[in-house]
C-alpha cells in the first residue's frame, strides 16, 4: 500500500493529490538513486489505481486485484526492465501492442518500464512516439536512477516525482525488519540512505573487495583489473563513498568516522573533492562500456595522485 511508503513524505503527496482528484498522469517519471524505494512506489500506485475497494487514496490491499498486483498476474499491469543491461526497441514494440488492447480488468491499464534510462537509441525514439500519442485509459510509469541518461525529449513529456534517499532512522527500521544482518551499522552508514541496497547486498564483502583492489591499484606492479562491468561500478561506487569518508574525517579531525579505513588518503580537502568529481563523471560514463584495462589505468592513476 502507498501507505507503507516510507520516508518520500513528497513523492506520496503528489502520487496521492493526483488520485484524490482522479487526475492520474498518462506518463510520470519516478527518479531518485538506486534501493529508495521507487519500483515499491510505483507498483503500489499501480495497485491503488486499479483497486476494486480502495481506501480513500489508497488500494485496500485485499481485493482479488490488488492480490494479483502483488503476484504480478494482473493482466493490465506489465513491467518491462532490461534484457543484458539495456532495453530494446523489441521491448517498445510490445509496450505498443499491450496499450493498444482495451483494459481487461482494471480502470487503468499501466506499464512499469524500470531502468528505464538504459533504453537504446532506436528504443528511445520510439518510445517518444508512444508518448507523444499516449493510448487511452493507460498509464506509462519510468523508474530511473539516472534520469540524466534519458532524452530531454522523454522526460519533458512526464510528470516528474523525485524520490531521495531516506533518514537514518527510517533506513534502520526498514533494514532491520526485513533482513538479519551482523554489522547493521556498516551496511546502514554504507547504504547511505538506500535501504534497498542494504537488503540485497552484503557490504562487509564490498568493503573488503574495494580496498583488496584500492591497494593492488596504488602498488608500481598493479595488474589485477576489474572482473567486468558490474564489479567496475561496485568499486566505484565505494570510491565515491571512501572519498566522502576522508573529506569528513579531514574536516571533524576524527578518523573513527571512516567507514573503510585508510582514512588519510587525502592531503587536502580540495584534492578530495577533484578526485571524487573525476570518479563520479567516470562511475557515470560506464554505461557506455567504457574499456576496463584502460579505465583501471587511468582511474589508478587519480587515486595515485591523492595517495
Amino acid at each position: 500500500m502507498l501507505k507503507d511508503i516510507k520516508g518520500q513524505p513528497k513523492a506520496l503527496r503528489i502520487l496521492k493529490g493526483t488520485l484524490k482528484k482522479d487526475r492520474v498522469p498518462s506518463a510520470i517519471l519516478m527518479s531518485g538513486e538506486r534501493g529508495i524505494g521507487k519500483r515499491l512506489a510505483a507498483l503500489n500506485y499501480a495497485k491503488a489505481i486499479n483497486c476494486l475497494k480502495p481506501a480513500g487514496v489508497d488500494s485496500c490491499d485485499e481485493c482479488i486485484s490488488c492480490k494479483k498486483t502483488d503476484s504480478g498476474l494482473h493482466p493490465d499491469v506489465h513491467i518491462i526492465e532490461p534484457e543484458n543491461d539495456e532495453i530494446k526497441i523489441e521491448s517498445i514494440r510490445k509496450l505498443d501492442e499491450i496499450l493498444s488492447l482495451k483494459p481487461f480488468e482494471g480502470r487503468k491499464k499501466i506499464v512499469l518500464i524500470d531502468d528505464s534510462d538504459r533504453m537504446n537509441t532506436n528504443a528511445a525514439n520510439a518510445f517518444l512516439k508512444t508518448l507523444e500519442e499516449p493510448p487511452d485509459n493507460s498509464i506509462i510509469i519510468l523508474i530511473s536512477s539516472g534520469e540524466d541518461r534519458l532524452p530531454e525529449t522523454v522526460r519533458s513529456r512526464c510528470v516528474k516525482i523525485g524520490f531521495s534517499p531516506l533518514p537514518s532512522e527510517i533506513c534502520k527500521e526498514i533494514i532491520s525488519g526485513r533482513s538479519v544482518i551482523k554489522d547493521i551499522n556498516l551496511h546502514l552508514r554504507l547504504s547511505m540512505g538506500r535501504p534497498g541496497l542494504a537488503v540485497t547486498r552484503n557490504f562487509s564483502e564490498d568493503k573488503e573487495l574495494f580496498l583488496k583492489l584500492y591497494k593492488n591499484m596504488l602498488s608500481d606492479n598493479s595488474k589485477e583489473i576489474w572482473s567486468g562491468r558490474e564489479q567496475m561500478k561496485l568499486w566505484l561506487d565505494m570510491s565515491l563513498i571512501f572519498l566522502r569518508d576522508s573529506i569528513v574525517c579531514k574536516v571533524t579531525g576524527n578518523e573513527a568516522d571512516a567507514l573503510l579505513g585508510e582514512s588519510s588518503i587525502c592531503g587536502s580537502i580540495r584534492k578530495a573533492i577533484d578526485v571524487y568529481n573525476q570518479l563520479e563523471q567516470i562511475r557515470n560514463l560506464i554505461d557506455f562500456n567504457l574499456n576496463k584495462s584502460i579505465t583501471w589505468n587511468h582511474v589508478s592513476g587519480i587515486m595515485k595522485s591523492i595517495s
